[in-house]
């Protein structure tokens, strides 16, 4: 993967983490995927996030609904498309199975 990694492969700790369902307050779940947050914002995905997602912090928790994520999709462009398209399949399984997931900030 080009931008985001599981637990196992992380080299870091910048990083934002996409967590299952509502965030029960532990970080560093197997379960999520995390992207560096260099990769978030030059990728543009954090920037596309921001415009989306009311009240969006990058240094905080802010859930993700599937409404949000179809704007998020539509919305992206490029590398930022190119994000979208790789956490697809996890963005997808997860809202089928708890409707939301958080976006935990550094």
């Amino acid at each position: 993967m080009k931008y985001f990694y599981k637990i196992n492969e992380l080299h870091g700790t910048d990083c934002h983490e996409f967590f299952k369902g509502k965030w029960n307050g532990t970080f560093w779940s197997y379960d999520s995927i995390y992207i560096y947050d260099e990769d978030f914002s030059s990728s543009g995905l954090k920037r596309v996030i921001s415009r989306v997602v009311p009240d969006y912090s990058p240094y905080a928790d802010s859930e993700i609904d599937s409404e949000m994520w179809e704007k998020i999709c539509s919305e992206a462009k490029l590398s930022a498309l190119e994000a979208v398209k790789e956490a697809s399949f996890w963005v997808k399984e997860t809202l089928e199975e708890h409707g939301i997931f958080t976006i935990l900030g550094i």
